[in-house]
C-alpha cells in the first residue's frame, strides 16, 4: 500500500514549542514485556516559530522509562538549556542585517549557535548530547538539567573565530571506549577553498580525546583535508577512521546566500589512523600523525563497525542514500518537483532529506587501509535510508555485529523540490542511472512507505538484490516495498499510510526488542517490535498526549540504569565566552601549534 504524504500533517515534523518540558504516564496498547527495563534517551530538535531549520533549534532531551508500572510508561522530556536562547531573545536590531539562512546552524552577531541536538552518548553512566556544530553538552540522566558545555572555546579547534561563540565543526557521532575510557572525536579548522572563496570551505582535520575530566587533546592529520564533514568517528580497538562525507558547508551557503558550495566528491573517502601512532604522538609531544586513505563506491552517511578486527580485517556496514542533502532545505521560492505547485509556508525549513533514489547499505572489508572487498544490498522499494539501529552487545563481541536493523522513511514526491531534483538528477552515485542492475527503472509514481528492516551481515548482499529483483520480475503485481517476503534471510515489517517511522533503538533485553519513534497525522506515537520477528509488526504501541508532539527526532541512546552524577567536571559558560574573545581569534589568525594543540588550560 502506498502512502499519501497529502495526509501527513508535515507541522507534526515540528516538536511543539508549547510543551517540552514535562513527564507523563503513557497508556500501553498491545503487550509490553513485564520484564523490561532500562532507558531509552532520544534527542529532538526544539523549533520556535521563525526557525528556518527542521534541526535548527538546541536539543529536547527525552527519557523513556522502559519498566511498565500499572499498564502505563513514563516520559520524561526537558529542553537543553544553552547560551542559545538567551542570545537569540536579545540579539539586537543589528542581527536583522544578517540574512536569514535556511541551513542547521544560525548565525548572529554574537556567533553561531551551540545546538546539541543530534545525537545522544552514553559515557559510563554520563549523558552527553552532539551536533555537528558547537560543543557537546552534559545532561543528568536523572533530572534532565542541562549541566555544562564540555571544554571551554580556547580548548576546542575552532573552524571559524566568530564573536564570543565561534564555530566548533566536529561530528555529531564521537565514540566512548570503555576500555580506555575516553571520548574519541575530531574536529575542523576551516578555510575557503581558494578557487572557490566565497562558495566553499576545505579543512585541516583533528582527532581529539577527552578522558571526561581534564583538558582536550588534539593531534592533527598530517598532510589531510576534508571537503566536506565527517558526522561520525568510527573507532575500532586499533583505529580511529574519519570519514569525508558530503556535507558541503560554504560561506555563501551560512550566510543564506543562494550560491551552492561545491559537489562533493562522488565516491566515499575515509583516512585511517593507528590508535597506536596517537600513543606515540603523545609520549614524544609531537603534535602531528600520519593517516592513510581508503575509498569506495557510495554516498556514505553513518556507519555500524566492528570494534573488534578479525584476521586483521575490519568489517563495516556504510549507510548510504544519493539525492540528499541535510544542509539545504525547502524555501519560501521552491516548487514540488513532480507538480510544479509552490510550497505552502509550513513546508519551509524541511530538510533534503527524503530521496529519489532507493537506500543503499554497502559491507566494506578493509586491511591495513586497502580496500579488500565491497558489497551491497539494495531493495528497489526502501527509499531514504534514515537511522538504524544494531545489538549494542555485539559491539564488544569478538565476532562482530550479526545485523543491521535499518530505517527506510519512504519515497514522498511533495517532499522533492525542484532544486533538490536538479542538483542530484545526474549524480554518480545514483542508483536508477548508474547502477547496472537497475538502469531500465523509472522513479515510481506513487509515494512509498517506510519500512524497518533488519538485514542480517553474514547473507551474499549481492545475491539478495539480484533475488528481489527475479521476485519482482515473476511478481509483477506485488506492490514494490513488499518485495523480499520470499527471502528467507529478509525480516521486515511496511508502515501502512500516513506514518514515517523516525528514531530507532535496540534494547538488549533476552533476543531484543526495537524502540522506534513514529511521526503520524495524529502526532507522535512510539511502536514496539520484537526483534527477531519485524514481519510480526508492533508488538505494543505508545501515544502521547495530542498537547504534545515530539517532532522529527533523531538519534537515541540505551542506558540499563541510571544514578546520580559523580563528576565535578564544570566549564564556567561566561568565562568561556570571555576567553574565546581573547583567546581564538590570535590562535586562529596566527595558528601557532603549541596554543592549538598543546593548551594549558587553568
Amino acid at each position: 500500500m502506498s502512502m499519501d504524504v497529502n495526509k501527513m500533517d508535515v507541522t507534526k515534523f515540528k516538536c511543539s514549542n508549547k510543551l517540552v518540558d514535562f513527564s507523563e504516564k503513557l497508556e500501553i496498547y498491545g503487550e509490553w514485556p513485564d520484564d523490561l527495563s532500562g532507558h531509552v534517551f532520544i534527542v529532538a530538535p526544539f523549533h520556535r516559530r521563525k526557525d528556518r531549520h527542521l534541526f535548527a533549534g538546541e536539543g529536547v532531551i527525552i527519557r523513556w522509562d522502559l519498566q511498565s508500572q500499572d499498564g502505563h510508561i513514563k516520559v520524561h522530556s526537558k529542553k537543553l538549556k544553552t547560551w542559545d536562547s538567551f542570545w537569540y531573545s536579545i540579539l539586537s536590531p543589528l542581527g536583522k542585517l544578517i540574512p536569514k539562512a535556511f541551513f542547521p546552524a544560525r548565525l548572529s552577531i554574537v556567533g553561531v549557535a551551540e545546538i546539541a541536538n543530534t545525537a545522544v552518548v552514553n559515557m559510563n553512566g554520563r549523558l552527553i548530547l552532539t551536533a555537528d556544530a558547537g560543543r557537546y553538552w552534559e545532561v543528568n540522566p536523572e533530572t534532565l538539567e542541562t549541566i555544562t558545555p564540555i571544554g571551554y572555546f580556547d580548548e576546542h579547534i575552532v573552524s571559524i573565530p566568530l564573536s564570543f561563540f565561534p564555530l566548533v565543526a566536529n561530528t555529531a557521532h564521537p565514540f566512548y571506549d570503555p576500555h580506555t575510557k575516553e571520548l574519541l572525536t575530531c574536529e575542523l579548522k576551516s578555510k575557503p577553498r581558494q578557487e572557490n572563496l566565497f562558495t566553499d570551505m576545505l579543512s585541516a582535520v583533528y582527532i581529539t580525546s577527552w578522558d571526561g575530566k581534564g583538558t582536550l587533546k588534539h593531534w592533527e592529520l598530517d598532510g589531510t583535508v576534508l571537503d566536506g564533514s565527517p558526522h561520525t568517528a568510527i573507532v575500532t580497538k586499533e583505529l580511529v577512521m574519519i570519514p569525508d562525507m558530503p556535507f558541503q558547508m560554504g560561506v555563501s551557503m551560512i550566510l543564506g546566500l543562494k550560491i551552492p558550495p561545491r559537489k562533493a566528491y562522488p565516491k566515499t573517502q575515509i583516512y585511517v589512523v593507528r590508535r597506536k601512532d596517537l600513543e606515540t604522538a603523545q609520549e614524544n609531544k609531537d603534535d602531528t600523525v600520519p593517516s592513510r586513505l581508503v575509498t569506495f563506491e557510495g554516498d556514505s552517511y553513518h556507519f555500524l563497525c566492528n570494534y573488534h578486527h578479525i584476521d586483521g580485517k575490519i568489517n563495516f556496514v556504510a549507510v548510504q542514500q544519493a539525492t540528499l542533502s541535510l544542509t539545504e532545505a525547502i524555501q519560501p521560492d521552491d516548487v514540488k518537483h513532480f507538480s510544479g505547485e509552490s510550497y505552502k509556508k509550513k513546508y519551509y525549513g524541511i530538510p533534503w532529506m527524503f530521496a529519489f533514489d532507493p537506500g543503499v547499505l554497502r559491507k566494506v572489508t578493509i586491511k591495513d587501509a586497502e580496500l579488500i572487498s565491497e558489497e551491497a544490498f539494495i531493495h528497489p522499494g526502501w527509499y531514504s535510508t534514515m537511522l538504524y539501529t544494531a545489538d549494542p552487545r555485539e559491539l564488544w563481541d569478538e565476532k562482530g555485529y550479526s545485523a543491521i536493523y535499518q530505517v527506510y522513511a519512504g519515497y514522498h514526491r511533495d517532499l522533492i523540490c525542484r532544486r533538490q531534483y536538479l542538483s542530484f538528477r545526474d549524480s554518480k552515485s545514483r542508483i536508477l542511472t548508474q547502477h547496472e542492475l537497475f538502469q531500465d527503472w523509472k522513479l515510481p509514481q506513487q509515494d512509498l512507505p517506510s519500512v524497518v528492516a533488519k538485514v542480517p551481515l553474514d547473507e551474499d548482499w549481492e545475491k539478495l538484490t539480484k533475488d528481489i529483483l527475479k521476485e519482482k520480475a515473476e511478481n509483477p503485481d506485488t506492490p514494490l516495498s513488499e518485495l523480499g517476503k520470499e527471502q528467507e534471510a529478509l525480516d521486515f515489517y511496511v508502515c501502512p499510510q500516513e506514518y514515517i517511522l523516525d528514531s530507532i533503538q535496540f534494547i538488549p533485553q533476552d533476543k531484543g526488542y526495537l524502540f522506534t519513534t513514529v511521526l503520524s497525522s495524529e502526532g507522535s506515537e512510539v511502536w514496539l517490535f520484537a526483534a527477531d520477528c519485524l514481519k510480526r509488526g508492533p508488538i505494543a504501541k505508545l501515544r502521547l498526549s495530542t498537547k504534545v508532539d515530539l517532532g522529527f527526532t533523531l538519534h537515541s541512546e540505551y542506558f540499563e540504569n541510571i544514578s546520580a552524577r559523580e563528576s565535578n567536571y564544570n566549564v564556567n559558560r561566561l568565562l568561556s565566552a570571555v576567553r574565546s574573545l581573547t583567546k581564538v581569534p590570535y590562535e586562529f589568525l596566527f595558528n601557532r601549534r603549541d596554543d592549538i594543540v598543546n593548551r594549558k588550560v587553568n
